[in-house]
């Protein structure tokens, strides 16, 4: 089942609504990072969702909301332009259901003004964008989260079976530390890193790497020496 994160919601209506419809799907994890409290009108209009809210967790830091999650899906309402675009790489919200595998997302949804900054979507995985009219692009909040959490579960996507040999996601992290320790060493540009760390660890996700695949990296990676430290 999807972990529904929220960064810094700022209007406790909208997150009693969040609650609603994740309740209307089974979704039963809220997490909250930072943002308002929740309040008398959240828990009215909760509805069924009440109980869920009751028991919302909040949490320091949105790496902090990611920590066990095997994947983590960014939401965004806007598409960037230019050199910008790696940093989103939107996918359709149709496609969501087939790059999760088997994988119970956390998925993470941003301030009602202006959504995930820069940082913050370079932590997620995936990022996905709902269609909506160019003129008004950016979805209400817990439409957004019932649009997502639809999508999975009409394809039962939370009925599918979990794959055992998946790494976990906190493997796949020290995988990418150990390759990022050996291009920070070498003559790689050090203005790239950002790019580069955030681009290899969404390839890594992405490709569903085994237990031999694993090993193999990480012991190539391991053994690597640089060309040429900086001064």
């Amino acid at each position: 089942m999807a972990t529904i994160v929220l960064v810094e919601p700022q209007h406790p209506g909208n997150v009693g609504a969040v609650a609603r419809v994740m309740a209307n799907f089974g979704c039963r994890e809220l997490l909250l990072v930072g943002g308002c409290e929740i309040d008398d009108d959240a828990m009215a209009r909760a509805k069924a969702g009440r109980p869920l809210l009751e028991a919302t967790r909040r949490v320091g830091s949105l790496a902090e909301a990611l920590a066990d999650a095997p994947l983590s899906v960014a939401t965004s309402g806007i598409v960037p332009e230019g050199d910008s675009r790696w940093q989103r790489e939107p996918h359709s919200v149709r496609e969501l259901p087939d790059l999760l595998d088997g994988r119970e997302p956390a998925l993470v949804f941003g301030r009602e003004n202006h959504g995930l900054d820069r940082t913050e979507l370079a932590l997620c995985d995936l990022t996905v964008q709902v269609p909506t009219s160019p003129e008004h692009p950016v979805l209400n909040l817990s439409h957004a989260v019932g649009i997502l959490l639809y999508e999975l579960f009409s394809r039962g996507v939370f009925q599918r079976p979990y794959r055992p040999d998946i790494i976990p996601r906190r493997e796949v992290d020290l995988l990418v530390e150990r390759i990022m320790e050996a291009v920070r060493a070498s003559r790689f540009a050090e203005r790239r890193l950002p790019r580069a760390e955030t681009t290899l660890r969404r390839i890594l996700v992405r490709g569903e790497i085994d237990e031999w695949d694993y090993e193999t990296l990480m012991g190539m990676f391991k053994e690597l020496r640089p060309l040429r430290r900086r001064t």
